[in-house]
């Protein structure tokens, strides 16, 4: 019996590239679709631009995926929040998905952000999939109105559909212009890194486990949307401090040398009981280990 085949987009992006492993150890043969196509170790690599319609349908004509893992999305650095390209992988995504299910396909994660909730409600607890949405940003809007189509249409396509919506992450690999791409690049090149107060909380995981829980879900019959979280909230300033201190760099990090935005919340943590409890996800790192293991990758410590 041959393997059930998976496309996988946005593969070798920070999540994507940690997603393939557990897809193939779940049992799936993995079509790793990125622009530039090429070799992604442990994958099947395809060429593919998810914006250009017909060679999305020509992929999914040639390759008839039963499942559909969709983490490609504009990612840029800089203007992610902002930019109206964000309006192009709304409707990208979409037709992503009538494509796949008109090709065959039978059960897709499609990969949304803990930015589509309202955040002004996050202090009173941890955030759960039934709390408002309310998007500060253009790409927590798109992302939220993605995703509300897309669980809506799931069964009129005949699709088994599950909108994926993860918290916050680091891991190897990340770009600068982020906080964590930052950190590493200055811890790196051993220059000071100036850095917020950092007494703001969040909810992170670390990328490897990240993808194991988008393999665990993809390979589960949960649908709806599914908070994909540590249910964990450090001080943002202890996970830096984690990562400098790995490396014996406290002295380089400058915490309150940047201010934070008047309307950052102080508490952003997920509800993960149906990760945990209906796909039967637990995150193998905890903060000290998930650091560890990002700063072994990124060839900083043994």
């Amino acid at each position: 019996m041959s393997a059930p085949v998976v496309l996988l987009t946005g593969a070798t992006g920070l999540i994507g590239r940690q997603t393939v492993g557990p897809l193939r150890a779940a049992g799936f043969h993995v079509l790793a679709a990125s622009r530039a196509g090429g070799d992604v170790p442990g994958a099947e690599g395809v060429a593919l631009d998810c914006l250009d319609r017909a060679a999305v349908r020509a992929c999914l004509d040639r390759h008839r995926p039963s499942h559909l893992l969709h983490l490609a999305w504009h990612d840029g650095a800089k203007d992610r929040w902002t930019s109206p390209a964000n309006l192009d992988w709304l409707g990208a995504t979409l037709d992503l998905l009538r494509g796949f299910a008109a090709s065959g396909g039978r059960r897709a994660v499609l990969v949304g952000s803990c930015a589509e909730y309202d955040w002004s409600l996050a202090a009173r607890g941890p955030l759960a999939e039934d709390a408002p949405l309310r998007p500060a940003t253009l790409y927590g809007a798109a992302k939220a109105a993605t995703g509300i189509a897309a669980v809506a249409a799931a069964p009129a396509l005949d699709l088994s559909l599950a909108w994926a919506r993860p918290f916050f992450c680091y891991g190897p690999g990340e770009a600068e212009g982020r906080l964590f791409g930052d950190l590493i690049a200055g811890l790196r090149a051993r220059r000071a890194v100036d850095c917020t107060d950092g007494l703001q909380r969040r909810d992170f995981l670390m990328t490897g486990d990240l993808g194991r829980a988008l393999a665990a879900l993809l390979a589960s019959p949960v649908e709806g949307p599914v908070n994909v979280a540590s249910g964990e909230a450090p001080e943002v300033r202890e996970v830096i401090m984690a990562f400098a201190g790995a490396v014996g760099a406290a002295d380089l990090v400058r915490l309150g040398a940047r201010p934070r935005p008047a309307d950052d919340p102080p508490l952003i943590r997920a509800d993960i009981a149906r990760l945990r409890g209906e796909v039967g996800f637990a995150p193998a790192h905890d903060l000290a280990s998930g650091v560890a293991a990002t700063l072994r990758a990124e060839g900083l410590i043994r």
